[in-house]
């Protein structure tokens, strides 16, 4: 799972070849002191998780199309590599001595560069796999989005160091769910498997609560 993450939360660059994207690269750069919170942001404001991307349904346009499959792809007809973009800027605020990020946006993108399928092998059974991948990455950024947005602490410093861990644990969770999803579903030729997945995402996606596998 290689990901970019730029801005706040650092660079990675991209692992080739690791379908499903959906990682998390950690902090190297530290956040900007926040002010005092105002009668719009005490307390008791809402935090603000925005994102960007996703949900969105795929189609085979987001796919080059390709001949044959690449060196290394096994007996896969198509990847798709989607990453989690973090903002350049997050806003943190301060209350009772306590800092909090009080906005972000996690934006979900697609990496044509490392995304393709088999012109041969069109199917919509095909594509609906390939979209649950998509999907993980969306509810792997939203749930990542909004530990970071709970997380509480005493100083910027320490605050950080709580973004950079939720981030790690997401770009590890992330990864493994993408490789059980494949193993589970035989890369989408088990109906019954997809099936369990299917429905597991979409109510994690229409309820809120957090992702986890079937």
């Amino acid at each position: 799972m290689g990901d970019r993450i730029p801005g706040l939360f650092g660079v990675e660059p991209p692992t080739p070849g690791i379908r499903g994207g959906g990682g998390f690269a950690p902090p190297d750069a530290g956040f900007d002191e926040p002010g005092p919170i105002g009668a719009d942001a005490g307390a008791g404001a809402p935090a603000g998780l925005t994102m960007g991307g996703w949900p969105r349904t795929l189609s085979w346009g987001d796919f080059p199309g390709v001949e044959a499959r690449p060196p290394g792809a096994n007996d896969e007809s198509a990847q798709i590599h989607s990453e989690v973009d973090q903002p350049e800027r997050v806003s943190v605020t301060r209350s009772g001595g306590q800092r909090r990020v009080s906005s972000l946006t996690v934006t979900i993108r697609i990496v044509r560069e490392d995304t393709w399928v088999v012109n041969s092998q069109k199917t919509a059974e095909l594509l609906s796999h390939e979209q649950g991948h998509y999907n993980i990455t969306g509810l792997m950024g939203r749930d990542m989005g909004n530990e970071i947005l709970a997380a509480r602490a005493g100083t910027l410093a320490d605050l950080q160091q709580q973004v950079t861990r939720i981030i790690e644990r997401y770009r590890q969770r992330s990864q493994a769910l993408s490789d059980q999803y494949d193993t589970e579903t035989r890369n989408g030729r088990d109906r019954d498997a997809q099936r369990r997945w299917d429905d597991r995402i979409r109510q994690s996606m229409d309820q809120g609560t957090p992702f986890s596998a079937p």
